[in-house]
């Protein structure tokens, strides 16, 4: 599995109508990420595993395209 890059998931982030930032230390203790952007790595629906539990991120990733 790919990993996206960090500008990628900022753009899914700023376009996904259900983003939900997590806490500064959930983000950092998950992802090593401290983005002060909104970005999947500090949304409390992306999973440690990088995967949005919604299911959203390929559907918004198409649409940005």
């Amino acid at each position: 599995m790919m990993k996206s890059s960090k500008q990628t998931y900022q753009d899914v982030a700023e376009a996904c109508s259900k983003y939900t930032r997590t806490s500064r230390e959930e983000s950092f203790k998950n992802f090593g990420c401290d983005c002060e952007k909104p970005s999947c790595l500090n949304c409390t629906h992306f999973d440690k595993n990088e995967h949005c539990d919604l299911d959203l991120y390929d559907k918004i990733v198409d649409r940005i395209r």
